[in-house]
């Protein structure tokens, strides 16, 4: 769908942040006291099936984020993610030839504090450390697209330089 280019006119640029949106699925990855699940954006655990993933998640708190097949940096197509999904557990074959990964857009939980009503800065803030603390490349953070002017951000959006970008997302700073 187009940018509503007009909506945003009277927003200031500069108050936003914006990252892209993967072709995944949408997760919150808990990990609470030793137990480490990811569950589907309709509650569905399906940690059986991306033990890769579950591995990866030392940390203790929740996470929002991308659920995505990566091969070094690149992200793959949503159809081998797909050959994962809907699975009790996760074949042999597949953990080599289609690794799982998170891509995270925030942190909800840190070390059993709710930071939820932080600001995205300082939220985000406490996501970098807790993600550079990881000894795992399963767990990035979605990076900030630079922008400076709507206009700027509307000629991203469309031409993304993947194909497995869905679109943007834009972030409140204060929110």
């Amino acid at each position: 769908t187009p940018v509503d280019l007009e909506g945003l006119q009277g927003l200031s640029p500069s108050d936003f942040v914006a990252e892209w949106k993967w072709d995944g699925i949408r997760v919150q990855a808990v990990s609470d006291h030793g137990v480490r699940r990811l569950y589907s954006r309709t509650g569905e655990d399906i940690s059986a099936a991306f033990p890769d993933v579950i591995d990866a998640m030392d940390f203790e708190g929740t996470m929002d984020g991308e659920l995505l097949v990566r091969r070094g940096s690149e992200v793959a197509p949503f159809g081998d993610l797909q050959k994962r999904l809907n699975r009790k557990t996760a074949p042999q074959s597949l953990l080599p030839s289609h690794p799982a990964g998170l891509r995270i857009y925030d942190s909800l939980i840190d070390n059993g504090e709710d930071i939820r009503q932080l600001g995205w800065t300082d939220r985000t803030i406490r996501m970098k450390q807790l993600i550079s603390d990881l000894s795992t490349d399963r767990i990035d953070i979605s990076p900030e697209l630079p922008f400076d002017t709507w206009d700027d951000l509307a000629a991203l959006r469309a031409d993304p330089p993947n194909a497995v970008i869905e679109g943007v997302m834009i972030k409140k700073r204060d929110s």
